[in-house]
């Protein structure tokens, strides 16, 4: 019992190296997304790591409250010690199925080689054999069987060591996390996603006398707990001012649509024209609806479009 105080005290300690993390943030752009997120370490060291698809040369650091940015040191997928844990994996894992599969290309060529000789044997009858083709076309039969067995297996090996190649490509390639040192603790870090952005959805929503209304629609990637999302309605590179969104489907705006011509009452339609909409709107997938009924999705231009048609 009486080093338990003293257990208590190492256990309360903040480990070295150790990240933590405030709020995290991530903006999406019609082209790419950027993280924001305010680290605070212990010792004046953190290690963040980095995702996948980080953008290479994006990394910014920017001191907090006075502090200030000693060192940053980007560590290689290979040498982080995460990253360079589930390269290890994946390689063993690779040795196991090409293994596998130089057994399964054995067995191909036994099950090839008995039955070719099967079907080269003259049948002869004899007390033993009464019934010579009877068992020639048997042993004939259980040996292309195994070999259909065998082609499966292969194909299945095949499959999941194309898809471990790739992981193991995906988790050697780029950078896999900053190394950071810090004078005052706190520090503002920022990046870029590559491949990941939000996509422009519309909904045309009309009714049977002729009126209207446009809503564009935010469809967004995966999503973490605990993280505030934005969407910015230009480039990374025209930094346009973000709006702060909720959801995986989340409402930017809506647009009444004037004079909306098709949409005469009781015949549902299949193309709209109308009074131009707002300049600037980027373009993206419209999905009609007619009093209240979804009638299907085509392609919508964007801003200054004045009409719009089902994709056939």
């Amino acid at each position: 019992m009486r080093f338990l105080p003293f257990a208590l005290i190492l256990l309360s300690l903040p480990l070295c190296g150790q990240a933590l993390a405030g709020q995290k943030s991530v903006t999406y752009f019609l082209d790419g997304a950027r993280v924001e997120q305010e680290l605070s370490a212990a010792n004046g060291y953190v290690e963040l790591p980095l995702p996948d698809n980080f953008a290479p040369g994006s990394l910014r650091v920017k001191p907090v409250s006075g502090g200030g940015v000693l060192r940053v040191e980007l560590v290689s997928a290979q040498k982080e010690r995460r990253r360079a844990g589930e390269i290890a994996r994946l390689k063993e894992r690779k040795a196991e199925l090409q293994d596998r599969m130089a057994v399964l290309e054995r067995r191909e060529e036994i099950f090839s080689a008995a039955a070719k000789s099967q079907s080269g044997k003259a049948p002869r009858k004899t007390k033993a054999n009464p019934d010579p083709l009877g068992s020639l076309q048997q042993g004939t039969d259980f040996a292309l069987s195994q070999m259909e067995s065998v082609y499966r297996s292969k194909r299945k090996c095949r499959n999941n060591l194309e898809e471990v190649e790739r992981q193991l490509a995906a988790a050697a390639k780029g950078v896999a996390a900053a190394r950071i040192w810090l004078a005052g603790g706190k520090a503002r870090v920022s990046y870029l996603l590559q491949d990941e952005r939000w996509t422009p959805c519309y909904d045309l929503r009309v009714s049977g006398e002729g009126s209207g209304e446009l809503l564009l629609h935010a469809k967004l990637p995966r999503r973490e707990k605990g993280v505030q999302y934005a969407v910015s309605r230009g480039t990374v590179a025209e930094a346009v001012k973000a709006q702060t969104v909720r959801g995986e489907y989340p409402t930017l705006s809506r647009y009444a649509l004037q004079a909306v011509v098709g949409a005469e009452k009781g015949s549902p339609p299949s193309r709209l024209s109308f009074t131009a909409v707002e300049a600037g709107l980027p373009p993206g997938e419209g999905y009609l609806f007619w009093q209240g009924e979804y009638l299907g999705g085509g392609r919508f231009t964007g801003g200054g479009a004045t009409e719009f048609s089902l994709a056939k």
